[in-house]
């Protein structure tokens, strides 16, 4: 996990002293009971450091604390509105949650007498009513300890664990275009095999054969075996690669046109998988036993 992803976005009012004291007291009490670091930003000025400092720290960030104070009344209404800013980032969260799938940790501090408008009222979210600053600050040193992991693993970190599975492919048996492959996935992570090929002396033995639906599955910790048509003689096509005299097209039934009717060869098993939404390539060599004759190959 990169740094930035360890941040917990504050979004407090600034426009009182006691405000931004608030702010910097909740950031530094992120880095006391938290396994985060909590980022208050400062008034931006500029759209480069809004998006910058503000934008990217929140997209970013494993949760978020909200802090809404009063921002006067409306007039002509009897309503007491929070910050409009506040309320955007609270869109914004919104949003990485539900439709990004980027669930955050979440504590929502409404000051009383504020009203509930835009996103939060259709939100199902706990707000706890406060008047002093106290208050949140009590309640925050209950809920920040259980705030021990990330509720979501961002793209970085995605790619690192897909990078990080291993399999081990054993070639079974095959006749003729069937073969039957092996997969052992070593990982705690399930995989999905979406494309299969055959290779021997760095050329290919079959056309890559592909899964019917959305792919093979390779469940976490687990060994299966899948039949597929490699739309080729295999045996006949090691048969050719393997011998330094020209190719005959019929059976060898003499030794003379070739290796023997029976050899052993190498062939390399390349998958093509997808791994928590991203292409990993595997590639495993294995000596077979190819018997001509039957079109029978056998993994040793």
């Amino acid at each position: 996990m990169t740094e930035n992803r360890k941040t917990v976005f504050i979004s407090c009012g600034q426009y009182a002293p006691e405000e931004r004291e608030l702010g910097k007291q909740v950031c530094e009490m992120v880095a006391k009971y938290t396994p985060f670091e909590g980022y208050f930003a400062e008034n931006q000025t500029t759209l480069k450091a809004l998006s910058e400092n503000i934008l990217r720290r929140l997209y970013e960030s494993v949760g978020l604390i909200v802090i809404m104070h009063h921002r006067g009344k409306i007039e002509g209404r009897d309503i007491i509105r929070a910050s409009v800013w506040i309320e955007q980032e609270v869109a914004i969260a919104t949003l990485m949650e539900q439709i990004l799938r980027r669930p955050l940790h979440v504590a929502l501090f409404v000051q009383r007498g504020t009203a509930i408008e835009g996103i939060r009222q259709q939100l199902q979210l706990n707000a706890y009513p406060f008047t002093t600053g106290e208050e949140v600050i009590a309640r925050l040193r209950e809920e920040l300890p259980l705030w021990t992991e990330p509720l979501y693993q961002g793209d970085e970190e995605r790619r690192k664990v897909a990078d990080s599975v291993v399999l081990s492919v054993k070639t079974d048996n095959g006749h003729q275009r069937n073969y039957t492959i092996q997969v052992k996935n070593h990982s705690k992570i399930d995989l999905n095999i979406k494309c299969i090929s055959l290779w021997s002396k760095s050329q290919r033995v079959s056309e890559p054969a592909f899964p019917p639906d959305s792919g093979w599955p390779v469940p976490a910790e687990k060994s299966v075996s899948y039949l597929f048509d490699a739309r080729e003689d295999v045996a006949h096509r090691l048969w050719q690669l393997d011998g330094s005299q020209p190719v005959m097209q019929h059976v060898p039934v003499l030794n003379y046109f070739g290796p023997p009717n029976q050899f052993k060869c190498e062939v390399m098993v390349e998958l093509q998988c997808e791994v928590l939404g991203y292409e990993r390539n595997f590639k495993e060599t294995r000596t077979v036993q190819v018997d001509f004759i039957n079109r029978q190959i056998t993994g040793l």
